[in-house]
């Protein structure tokens, strides 16, 4: 029995680390593709989030134009994290797509990544670009762009990581009423 219960606290204490560790996270991805070619319009947009507080919303368009966009935004205690990509594409040939995200840590570190997608073909053309960024792991991007044999395309992406910084925290006393007020407040 007592080796049962240590098993399921050292379980426990893993799974509460390994959440912690974590943090708040978003992500995102946008794709399009278009052309001339009756048909061949598509968009195509993604957007997750975890965290305490936070949302994903999504919104995509085919036709004419061809639009998509994904933005996810999560924060808790360690810290803010940012998704945002969208893609567009036009019946002339052309295809972009584009992401951007960004992560600021409660310590004042920072991640950020970029991608961007562009293509130009005579019949068809395609895009996307997406991206992740975690508080916890930092952030990543990626980015494709196809064009037909007559056309061209082009694919970056960039990723950069600050070190800490110091964080001004300010403090200040609270009347008992006030404390008391935040205290109920939070156990709402």
């Amino acid at each position: 029995m007592n080796r049962f219960a240590t098993l399921s606290t050292t379980t426990a204490v893993s799974l509460l680390l390994t959440s912690m560790a974590i943090g708040s996270e978003a992500e995102t991805s946008a794709s399009v593709s278009g052309g001339r070619r009756p048909g061949s319009d598509s968009a195509a947009a993604t957007a997750r989030y975890s965290g305490d507080v936070g949302f994903a919303r999504t919104d995509t368009q085919s036709g004419r134009i061809n639009l998509a966009r994904g933005v996810a935004v999560g924060v808790d205690e360690d810290g803010l994290s940012l998704s945002v990509s969208h893609a567009v594409s036009t019946p002339a040939g052309t295809a972009h797509a584009s992401t951007f995200n960004l992560s600021i840590g409660r310590d004042g570190r920072t991640s950020t990544s970029v991608g961007r997608a562009d293509s130009r073909g005579l019949v068809q053309s395609s895009a996307s670009a997406g991206g992740r960024v975690s508080t916890g792991y930092g952030a990543s991007a990626s980015a494709a762009a196809e064009a037909d044999p007559a056309g061209h395309a082009r694919a970056s992406t960039s990723t950069h990581t600050s070190g800490q910084r110091r964080v001004v925290v300010i403090k200040h006393k609270l009347t008992r009423e006030v404390q008391r007020q935040r205290i109920v407040l939070c156990r709402r």
